[in-house]
Formats: structure tokens, C-alpha cells, sequence
């Protein structure tokens, strides 16, 4: 069995006769017949009933074809993906993108960006703290999207994006229109996020130093448990905007704890060159998001209202 029969098999279904599927395949009509046959010699099968005017799959050529389907489908990527290495197109990029970005404006930005590259697969992954810069440095990314916490312990490229503001919240019930101050606050666990990196130095910030504190790894998991009342810490503005407006979460501002407002950047390793598509990504994306309304200001612009 080969390829060409394959196509061949393909071309009669589609084009409906011997004849219009050698004229498609730019070959004469007993050559097509000719490799049908041999197929069929080869496995002692029929595929293709010559009984009527127009050749028809019989059962176990409609088998046969189903399952030749998925290789054509295999072989037709494997082949897009050959030429579009050598054109020096990347078949994927990889971007880690910490947990307290602008989630939705990123993924509005790439969404539109990848829609005019469908050929490049986009492969996300969330991490925290100096794990984003981790998977950078170790080659398991192509950009890492984040804060440049301790800026100058890497050697990198960085595009400014956008800002964030990280907002100290807990539920409403758990205060009763008490002042919230550093003493009540270490009656309740802080919940923290742990840093993701693996090897490199653990970092964190905003930290309550003498209260409890219960450490997960995901950021919804950490809004979750803070709506439950299990507890208080830090969120991005735009992720609990609709529950401070609601005065479902409410916010903490003492002498120890307050808002932060977070430069977000856009980081590539310099040591690592570009193809066309991470190079488009690299010049646009910090142009775009400029453009664009940026999260971290209408967490300013809140404050200013008050």
C-alpha cells in the first residue's frame, strides 16, 4: 500500500468516476485503474463495486476509506508543517504568562494575533512569580509575560505591556463594618500564591509576617476560597471588580497591607533568535496593548473617584 493509492481512492470518491479522478490527478484513466487493482490484489479485498455506470465503495471499501481519511488528514499536516519550517515559519510558540496579568486583554490580543497566523500553534501556561522568567530562561517558553520582580537577576529582553493593580480584599461578612487593621488581619489566614519556579530562588510579596496563611498554586482556586470567607490576599483588580461593586469583597487597606500597582512586561531570552512570527508577536504586542485600554488604569481611575 502507498500514498498514491491512497490519494487515488480519494480522488474516484470525490470526483465520482476512473475518468474525472485521472483528469484530476493529471494521470491517464488505466493507471488509476491499474492502482486500485494492485490494492486490492495485495489485501484480497474489493473496494470499489463495478457493477453500475458510476464506481461505488462496497462495505469494506467504505471501511477501508474511513480509516484512510485520518492518514490523508496526518500526512496533509505533516506536509503544511515541512513547508512551513522552510519557510522559516515556527510551527508553535510558547508564551508562560503570571497569574496576576490582565488575563482578558492578553487573550484578546493574541486571539487576534493568532487568527492571522492559524498555521503557529499558540501554547500557554500559567505560572506564578518567578516561575513565568524560570520557563524563560530554561528554553521551555518563547516569551514570558509578567512583573519583573528583582529585574536585574535576569538577563532578558523587556517590552513594557500594560500595568495591574493587585487589590487586598476579603469578604464583607468576615469584617461587619469593623475597621480592618494588621492585628484583625492575623486572625484570618492570608492566602498566598505559591512562587511556581523549580530551581530558582523563591520570592513573595505582599506577605502578612505573624498571621496564618494557607499556600495554593492557582489563582482561581485563591478567588474562590476568598469568596468562601477562608480567608484574605491580594487579586488583580479586574478579577474581582464585579464583586467590589457589589460590596460582595471588600477592600483592605491598612498600614501594612495595600494596593499595588504592577508593570506588566512583554520578556524574550536575547540570547535566542526570532522567526517571522515570534518577531511580528514581539514588535506588536507592546504597540497593541499601548493602544488599547489598559486594566491597571481603570484600577487608578477607580481610585481617583473616591
Amino acid at each position: 500500500m502507498t500514498l498514491e493509492q491512497i490519494l487515488t481512492i480519494e480522488a474516484i470518491v470525490q470526483e465520482g468516476s476512473f475518468k474525472a479522478a485521472a483528469d484530476f490527478l493529471h494521470k491517464s484513466q488505466p493507471s488509476i485503474s491499474m492502482a486500485i487493482k494492485k490494492l486490492e490484489e495485495e489485501y484480497q479485498i474489493i473496494l470499489f463495486s463495478r457493477d453500475e455506470y458510476r464506481p461505488t465503495l462496497t462495505n469494506e471499501g467504505r471501511i477501508f476509506f474511513e480509516k484512510a481519511k485520518s492518514v490523508l488528514k496526518q500526512f496533509r499536516e505533516l506536509d503544511t508543517t515541512a513547508r512551513q519550517m522552510s519557510r522559516g515559519e515556527e510551527v508553535e510558540l510558547r508564551i508562560s504568562v503570571d497569574a496576576v496579568s490582565p488575563v482578558s486583554l492578553i487573550l484578546k490580543f493574541l486571539k487576534q494575533f493568532f487568527s492571522n497566523h492559524p498555521l503557529t500553534r499558540l501554547q500557554l501556561s500559567f505560572e506564578v512569580l518567578n516561575g513565568t522568567l524560570e520557563r524563560l530562561v530554561d528554553g521551555e517558553v518563547d516569551f514570558a509575560i509578567t512583573p519583573m520582580h528583582g529585574r536585574g537577576d535576569w538577563s532578558v529582553d523587556a517590552l513594557p505591556l500594560t500595568k495591574t493593580v493587585i487589590i487586598p480584599v476579603m469578604h464583607a461578612e468576615l469584617i461587619k463594618g469593623r475597621k480592618v487593621t494588621d492585628l484583625i488581619l492575623r486572625e484570618y489566614n492570608q492566602i498566598i500564591l505559591a512562587d511556581s519556579s523549580r530551581h530558582t530562588k523563591k520570592m513573595s510579596t505582599g506577605i502578612l509576617e505573624g498571621g496564618k496563611s494557607i499556600t495554593l498554586s492557582e489563582v482561581s482556586f485563591k478567588k474562590e476560597m476568598i469568596l468562601q470567607g477562608l480567608g484574605w490576599g491580594g487579586l488583580p483588580y479586574e478579577m474581582v471588580k464585579s464583586e467590589l461593586a457589589k460590596n460582595i469583597l471588600v477592600p483592605i487597606k491598612t498600614p501594612l497591607i495595600k494596593e499595588r500597582e504592577m508593570e506588566i512586561f512583554l520578556v524574550r531570552d536575547p540570547k535566542k533568535s526570532l522567526g517571522p512570527v515570534a518577531r511580528e508577536l514581539w514588535d506588536k504586542m507592546s504597540c497593541d496593548l499601548v493602544k488599547s485600554e489598559k486594566i491597571g488604569e481603570k484600577g487608578i481611575a477607580r481610585k481617583g473617584k473616591k
